[in-house]
């Protein structure tokens, strides 16, 4: 099985080369070839893959900023793609509209990749329960199933919870970094 990191790495190559159709529409009004298109992308997505981890795994919730220094990454592109695209034949102005047309549309799935919101919390509610943590009737008990680095669904024995032990539950979770 693959590493995450691997996967995810592989997973942000990819959606670098979805971009090269856009580019390659917006580059070809400004006589841009295909192929100095895909090189470039690939050079950038080698290269800028850390700053767009950077900029989307950060946990500050300043969404504006967040998206204004993603564009700004993209024109950082610019300085990778234009030397590449220039030995195919090309223009700066070419890579600076297609960087700002990429970065507008690609944000949502770097942003995807990054944050790893891809699975949203399965949990199993039970009626007439009895805690698995404060060992009181409940009328009903929640377990969580699944979450992005949390698999239950082969348990043998599931663990119930009240309402307010699975709270309690919930957040040492989170503390863990399990993302529910």
């Amino acid at each position: 099985m693959f590493p995450k990191f691997l996967a995810k790495y592989l997973l942000y190559l990819g959606r670098w080369q979805l971009s090269t159709p856009l580019l390659a529409f917006v580059l070809s009004f400004l006589g841009n070839g295909i192929f100095g298109v895909i090189v470039s992308n690939l050079v950038g997505g080698l290269i800028f893959f850390w700053i767009d981890k950077k900029i989307l795994e950060e946990k500050k919730e300043k969404f504006a900023q967040k998206y204004l220094l993603y564009l700004g990454r993209w024109q950082l592109t610019s300085i990778t793609m234009y030397p590449v695209v220039q030995l195919f034949g090309g223009s700066l102005w070419g890579v600076f509209v297609a960087n700002l047309v990429g970065g507008l549309i690609f944000f949502w799935v770097d942003r995807w990749i990054f944050t790893g919101k891809t699975i949203p919390p399965l949990w199993e509610v039970k009626e007439d329960i009895v805690c698995a943590d404060c060992g009181k009737r409940s009328v009903r008990g929640y377990r969580l199933v699944l979450a992005l680095d949390y698999d239950k669904r082969k348990d043998t024995d599931p663990e119930f919870r009240c309402e307010a032990c699975s709270i309690k539950k919930t957040k040492k979770l989170r503390k863990k970094g399990i993302k529910i």
